[in-house]
């Protein structure tokens, strides 16, 4: 009986053993396979946000072999500045009084005694005038095109549009062919009231079957009171080196107007 009672002990405490053996296997088994990839995927982002690149997809790189091509980032920085680099700010009026300088007057007398005519300086009287005085409005075309691209090459100072581009010509930073993003120069027109050039920023462009370009422009200061034109359209002969405006404030006079070329980055 004891006997009995022994081997009943012995073979529940083995099946206990048993089970605690199997279900201690089947636990271990199920996260293994899910462990690896979830670290695999955390080391990948951890390793994207490292480098500050999406992790998702790489941005596609420009070609360098085509002009008009801009990258991502230059895109985006010229459409936030479109709206950034223009606030309108009319020129300061001062007003002051200034001295006239007076010419000294001769009143002729005849003297009695002797009947003789002598000239007598009369005192001058001091004259005053007011002048008002206008500052240049803001942003003044160059410096609009130059908070549009960036470019802050050949700060020369108060710099003519003509100047910058000479400047520019130097640091070979020019081009005769248009490309997107660039700065197109005016040349000097005194009779049209352009007497240091005109610069506007080149927002599009497209190439016409005849050789010419179609240019999308937009540019300040047209009318000297720093007002803006935005996507002006103009074309532009490269045969010519000049530019015509289709459409803007300019649209109705500004033809076949003698244009230097384009600034570079």
């Amino acid at each position: 009986m004891p006997n009995h009672r022994l081997c009943r002990r012995l073979f529940v405490l083995a099946a206990v053993l048993f089970l605690t053996a199997i279900t201690a296997g089947c636990g271990k088994s199920k996260p293994s396979a899910q462990v690896p990839a979830q670290t695999e995927q955390q080391h990948t982002a951890a390793l994207a946000k490292e480098a500050e690149l999406p992790h998702q997809e790489t941005a596609s790189k420009p070609n360098p072999s085509d002009p008009s091509c801009r990258d991502e980032r230059s895109i985006e920085e010229s459409e936030r500045n479109r709206a950034a680099c223009f606030h309108l700010r009319p020129g300061v009026t001062t007003t002051k009084v200034v001295k006239v300088p007076a010419k000294t007057a001769k009143v002729t007398k005849t003297s009695t005694k002797k009947g003789q005519k002598t000239a007598v300086p009369k005192a001058a009287i001091q004259k005053t005038k007011v002048v008002q005085t206008t500052g240049r409005c803001q942003p003044q075309s160059l410096i609009y095109a130059r908070c549009r691209t960036g470019f802050m090459t050949c700060r020369l100072g108060d710099t003519s549009p003509v100047q910058w581009f000479a400047c520019a010509k130097k640091n070979n930073s020019t081009s005769a062919t248009p490309v997107t993003g660039s700065v197109i120069v005016l040349d000097v027109n005194t009779r049209r009231g352009m007497p240091t050039g005109h610069p506007a920023y080149v927002e599009a462009i497209k190439k016409n079957h005849d050789g010419t370009w179609t240019l999308r422009i937009s540019h300040t200061n047209y009318d000297r009171k720093c007002h803006l034109d935005l996507d002006a359209t103009v074309l532009f002969d490269p045969k010519r080196m000049t530019a015509s405006f289709a459409t803007g404030p300019w649209g109705p006079w500004a033809k076949d107007l003698k244009a230097l070329g384009f600034i570079l980055r």
